[in-house]
């Protein structure tokens, strides 16, 4: 197998706040494969940080506009699960060959995400099902501390959008 590296975004101005990136994007998949890692505090300010840092990647990746529009939204829901809900650093990693989009958020909590039923009040309850609508699938696995997302980056829509529960996802 051949390794790739993907250019880094740029660095917002300033500091950094305690998100970084992780390695150097390296990736050991097919030659169509891009891969991106970063890691952060879990501090709120991260989550636009990462829906930024999502969007600038995507854009050298040059995937089309609206399953990118949908990966900035599922990198929101589950960076904002992973710090409200999680333990220690949160890691966001995106991989893309030239069918689909994986999203991985990790963080050190074993309690795996799970949807809730959201009051017309409410302000939570909401994340997991949209990132349940944006994705051809999602699930759990390492035994919890990863939530992830598979986005089509295809022009057609997927025929349908189904909800994984499972234990493992594959990796390259």
């Amino acid at each position: 197998m051949t390794t790739h590296r993907t250019a880094m975004p740029p660095r917002p101005r300033g500091d950094d706040g305690g998100a970084h990136v992780v390695g150097a994007a390296t990736a050991r998949c097919p030659l169509a494969s891009h891969v991106f890692e970063m890691a952060m505090e879990p501090v709120d300010v991260h989550v636009a940080q990462a829906r930024r840092t999502t969007a600038t990647v995507l854009k050298h990746w040059s995937l089309p506009e609206t399953p990118a529009e949908d990966a900035r939204l599922v990198v929101s829901e589950l960076v904002s699960n992973a710090i409200i809900h999680g333990s220690g650093d949160v890691r966001l990693r995106l991989r893309h060959d030239e069918h689909e989009l994986r999203i991985r958020v990790t963080d050190d909590s074993t309690a795996p995400a799970r949807r809730r039923r959201a009051s017309a009040a409410g302000l939570g309850g909401r994340g997991l099902h949209l990132v349940a609508c944006l994705s051809l699938r999602w699930g759990i696995a390492d035994g919890g501390r990863t939530t992830y997302a598979v986005i089509p980056t295809l022009t057609e829509a997927p025929p349908c959008r189904r909800t994984t529960q499972s234990s493992t996802e594959p990796t390259c």
